[in-house]
């Protein structure tokens, strides 16, 4: 099995999506729906409009039931109407890692929208969706990126920015990018 028919039996045959939308629309998002997943790794949004303390603290207690995380962290901020869970599971026999964000339409909108257009340069140019990989690749196997990254690590969007805004193609021009974008 892929990577992506792991990540499919652990959102469909395990219910991840179904179970996350007892709790409000929820979405896809990152690099699952931009087909440049790398490792175990799937993140969510849900329509933040269905946030409250008890609905937020309903899905904790479900996650922990149903998924039986090895590592969990969340927070849940009613004055700026914002949450946040993260767990490691290993319900389905692989390690994934699961985000959840509560994010407003807008937001979702525009995640939405930016994913496509990395999706139809990646399609235009196959050489970008080849050096994202790789880069992502490098940077987990130096523990910068995935799991048991190290306290200095980095984000996808940092490598999709470099890669589409900057022209970089290596994970070594991507990490004195980094660097010096850093030092700055």
């Amino acid at each position: 099995m892929d990577i992506y028919e792991k990540a499919n039996c652990l959102i469909h045959d395990y219910g991840l999506l179904e179970f996350l939308e007892k709790y409000g629309e929820a979405y896809i998002v990152g690099s699952y729906g931009m087909n440049i997943m790398t490792w175990n790794d799937l993140d969510f949004y849900i329509d933040k409009s269905s946030l409250n303390g008890a609905n937020y603290y309903s899905l904790v207690s479900e996650i922990l039931k149903k998924f039986v995380p090895g590592h969990f962290d969340g927070a849940f901020h009613m004055e700026n109407e914002s949450a946040f869970l993260g767990f490691e599971t290993s319900i389905s026999g692989d390690r994934w890692n699961v985000d959840i964000w509560w994010k407003s339409q807008a937001e979702i909108n525009d995640s939405i929208a930016y994913a496509k257009k990395i999706a139809r340069l990646m399609h235009e140019n196959p050489t970008l969706k080849n050096a994202v990989i790789t880069i992502k690749q490098d940077l987990i196997s130096r523990r910068l990126y995935g799991f048991d990254k190290g306290k200095k690590h980095y984000h996808s969007k940092e490598i999709y920015d470099a890669v589409f805004h900057e022209g970089i193609l290596t994970t070594e021009r991507f990490l004195a990018y980094a660097e010096s974008f850093q030092k700055s």
